[in-house]
């Protein structure tokens, strides 16, 4: 067999697949936020139950990138990825006939869960079906189906709320994500690291690598050279005990301020004066900036090593933080400013998701990345629930602001620790 130049038709379409994934899940992670000042009101919601109720979501992210992504080390990529989507559409109608907080707490759970484990599955799937050489690009615009469907899902809620109410937001979620499933169904094959760990699955495997091009590491390799057993590997990996802790806590820290950010900036804008339809495009001006940062940082990382870039991009995601903090309700002073805070905290977000591959051997991968991002998710429920307790306590916007640039802070020293323990 002679093997393909470049990447193949397959390669591209499982790539493309991975980043309507992630658009949808970009929508439906933050439908809440859009939806929060219409909640608010319509509920009579406190800011710490608002801040729980953006906490649920992001805990269920957590649990499901922590208990259920490495189970895509043991049953595969595509069914973790099926099962889950599924999950996340019947969740979204869920939320979207919710009569009160515990109801739509629960579904907001159950959303997270799914999402949680979709994300370091399909984050594998492209670092394994890209050429190694434009991985990290790959993985970059990959991330920026989550921008693109965030900021897309943002500017869709402006005109559902006015017109349909916030149920309506929730419910076309739902109708997306149900349009997904057949299309990953019918498009995505089976992780190529995973099959080859198989040998029952060999005549799968031999079959999809005859249509591949150039692939990530451990795709084409035999088990006897992946196989280090499904379980343990944190005491057979000891080498990658370090990288783990550094990468966990650079998520912990920049997540924390991110889904500060994504959660409580609709609410805290309309507080300060803005009206709803402005204060929720402020909020998708935040992730807007991450489709210019995934191409941005796709391109550098063709050229120039991507850690220094992205501990460069978090000191910057500092400083927009605490000057955001101190500009005044108006339209024209917060719309470009949420733009280029966005531009700043999407970069090191996709930053650090572009890093990941690079750290872990291909079968121990998804786990890893899966407990890296879940440990780190719990830096997103602790943000939205801090600022939600702090404003209870009469703490101003300025103020939250200047606290949530410290973790941006804390993450440039662990950027430059793992760049460290990288060249050694």
């Amino acid at each position: 067999m002679t093997e393909q130049v470049g990447m193949s038709r397959l390669q591209y379409r499982v790539i493309a697949l991975c980043i309507a994934i992630n658009l949808l899940d970009g929508f439906d992670i933050l439908a809440m936020a859009y939806t929060a000042p219409a909640i608010g009101e319509a509920w009579q919601l406190s800011p710490e139950r608002l801040g729980i109720l953006f906490s649920l979501g992001l805990a269920g992210m957590m649990a499901g990138s922590i208990l259920l992504a490495p189970l895509a080390d043991r049953f595969g990529r595509r069914p973790t990825i099926l099962g889950s989507l599924a999950i996340a559409a019947f969740s979204m109608l869920a939320a979207s006939q919710s009569t009160n907080l515990l109801q739509l707490g629960a579904a907001r759970v159950a959303t997270g869960l799914a999402i949680g484990a979709i994300l370091p599955c399909i984050n594998t799937m492209v670092a394994e079906y890209a050429a190694p050489t434009s991985r990290a690009f790959a993985v970059s615009l990959m991330q920026a189906g989550f921008a693109v469907g965030a900021s897309a899902g943002g500017f869709l809620a402006v005109c559902l709320l006015a017109q349909f109410g916030w149920q309506s937001v929730f419910l076309a979620g739902s109708a997306l994500t149900f349009i997904l499933v057949p299309m990953v169904w019918f498009g995505m094959p089976e992780s190529l690291a995973f099959l080859a760990r198989k040998p029952e699955r060999s005549e799968d495997h031999a079959a999809l690598i005859a249509r591949v091009g150039e692939v990530g590491d451990g795709a084409r390799a035999q088990r006897a050279e992946l196989d280090t057993g499904d379980a343990g590997w944190w005491r057979s990996q000891a080498e990658h005990r370090l990288p783990l802790i550094l990468i966990s806590g650079a998520f912990f820290v920049s997540l924390m301020a991110f889904y500060f950010l994504t959660s409580w900036v609709p609410k805290l804008l309309v507080d300060g004066g803005l009206a709803q339809g402005e204060a929720v495009t402020a909020g998708a001006l935040l992730t807007s900036g991450g489709i210019i940062a995934a191409f941005g940082l796709g391109w550098l990382s063709l050229r120039r090593s991507i850690i220094p870039i992205v501990a460069s991009v978090t000191a910057l995601s500092a400083a927009f933080m605490l000057l955001f903090g101190q500009l005044p309700s108006e339209v024209a002073w917060v719309l470009p400013a949420a733009f280029l805070l966005g531009l700043a905290t999407n970069a090191t977000q996709i930053g650090l998701y572009a890093i990941v591959p690079s750290l872990f051997p291909a079968q121990i991968r998804a786990g890893a990345t899966g407990i890296a991002i879940g440990i780190g998710r719990t830096g997103s429920v602790v943000g939205p629930w801090l600022a939600g307790t702090l404003l209870g306590t009469g703490w101003s916007a300025a103020g939250l602001f200047a606290v949530m640039a410290v973790p941006y802070l804390v993450g440039v020293f662990i950027l430059l620790g793992l760049r460290d323990w990288q060249r050694h």
